[in-house]
């Protein structure tokens, strides 16, 4: 299945039928996910647990959550950090942040591995390892193409295009 994302709208691009739009919240990361068949809202949001002093800036300590209207979590992932910049193994770099390249991701109780290969080109994997889901930037024309084989609904595809947003936000400069 083919789907667009384009100004916060997912579509179905063989009908251009509208199945979402996002809505950003005036501050924060909170985001609205409402459903176009329905008007049924979600929320996407980046929640940060306790965390002792040392580990403050720790994306270890985040949790992106996208919740129903009644506040139940139907989705949650855990950022980490490459492999190449953990900074329990390798240390704090000194000119950056440590980068973010993928989040441990639970929908409806199944794993799966959200994995960021540049700003550009995301996709989701299972637990074999397999790519199940793939967006992609459609370059200088603008929005987004997910593809996947796995019939998601379009509040957890705008959901993941969320978390990926959310990935590459971990990774931007922090200006001081």
């Amino acid at each position: 299945m083919r789907y667009m994302m384009k100004a916060g709208i997912l579509t179905a691009p063989e009908n251009e039928k509208k199945l979402a739009q996002i809505k950003s919240a005036f501050l924060g990361a909170k985001k609205t996910i409402s459903l176009a068949d329905s008007g049924t809202q979600y929320q996407t949001d980046i929640h940060r647990m306790d965390a002792p002093p040392e580990k403050c800036g720790d994306v270890r300590y985040r949790i992106y959550t996208l919740r129903n209207d009644t506040g139940v979590v139907l989705m949650e992932a855990h950022p980490g950090y490459a492999k190449d910049d953990d900074s329990d193994a390798v240390g704090w770099p000194i000119c950056r942040a440590p980068r973010v390249d993928h989040a441990d991701l639970r929908i409806d109780g199944t794993a799966y591995l959200l994995v960021m290969h540049n700003s550009q080109n995301y996709s989701l994997k299972d637990q074999s390892g397999a790519s199940i889901l793939q967006i992609m930037h459609r370059g200088i024309s603008g929005g987004w193409i997910i593809e996947t084989s796995e019939p998601f609904d379009a509040q957890v595809l705008c959901g993941l295009f969320l978390f990926c947003r959310y990935i590459e936000q971990e990774n931007e400069f922090i200006v001081v």
